[in-house]
């Protein structure tokens, strides 16, 4: 699979990204990035280690990483997401972080997602778990870069406290090729601030469940930015139609450090799904 920029568009300003198309299952794999802000193109090295039948989009809403419209709405985005999904037949949505966050704001999904797949992500607020993971980890102090970008929100600013968090996404021994998959993607920090306040405003906090759709919930060992205890200790998320999984030896992005297991957890889900039937 190539890292293809096959760009369609609606009438919402979103932007999708058909990667691929295999096989004859009518199947849709929604791939969701996280930050918000972050372009999906970083999402290229996990869809290009799975190897999925049907259709595999990447979906970045307007104003998303290199998507850059003129577009500062962002509350739009609550709005636009669930008809996003909609326009597919038997759709599989994949988020990772914030894209996984999304899915759980919209109990209607329970009728529209043949799969759900969440990726390093939390299903309420996420700071105080981030902070103790933090200090377990002996990780660096971050007060003055996230000082520095509160009081001057630039993509300057966010750029350099991004840089700095970079520990709190990977362990050591891929901090290096993490920094280069991550630093290197276009990023909007205006996404970024929108739903740090919002999340926190509103209490962000799961209003779905998926009771039948069949879901994957991956978290890491060493990731800082979703900690793994976010959902393994939610028992809201212990069903028989969901499976958690946790990964040792990886962070932020589990697929750079544990590209195999991805592999198979992707494998024994889509096992799982019943395409026969959609």
């Amino acid at each position: 699979m190539s890292n293809q920029l096959n760009y369609f568009y609606d009438e919402n300003q979103v932007r999708f990204n058909l990667l691929s198309t295999r096989g004859k299952e009518s199947i849709n794999w929604l791939f969701f990035p996280g930050g918000p802000g972050v372009d999906s193109s970083y999402l290229f090295d996990l869809v290009n280690l799975l190897n999925l039948p049907g259709n595999v989009w990447l979906i970045d809403l307007p104003g998303n990483g290199s998507h850059g419209v003129n577009y500062e709405n962002f509350d739009k985005w609550l709005d636009i997401f669930l008809p996003t999904v909609q326009k597919f037949a038997n759709p599989v949505l994949v988020g990772h972080s914030f894209g996984g966050m999304l899915p759980l704001l919209y109990p209607e999904l329970e009728t529209i997602l043949a799969g759900l797949v969440i990726l390093n992500s939390a299903p309420g607020l996420w700071l105080e778990a981030a902070v103790k993971k933090a200090n377990e980890l002996n990780l660096p102090d971050l007060s003055l870069e996230m000082q520095t970008f509160t009081e001057n929100p630039t993509q300057e600013t966010f750029n350099q406290a991004l840089a700095a968090c970079m520990p709190y996404y990977f362990p050591k021994e891929s901090l290096v090729i993490g920094q280069e998959k991550l630093l290197n993607v276009p990023i909007n920090f205006m996404s970024a601030v929108w739903w740090q306040r919002k999340a926190f405003a509103t209490n962000f906090n799961a209003k779905w469940i998926p009771n039948s759709v069949p879901t994957l919930i991956v978290s890491a060992e060493f990731d800082a930015i979703c900690p793994a205890a976010l959902f393994m200790e939610d028992k809201r998320f212990e069903r028989l139609n969901i499976s958690k999984h946790y990964i040792e030896k990886a962070g932020h992005l589990p697929w750079l450090e544990k590209p195999n297991e991805i592999n198979h957890l992707f494998e024994n889900f889509l096992a799982n799904l019943h395409l026969s039937q959609l």
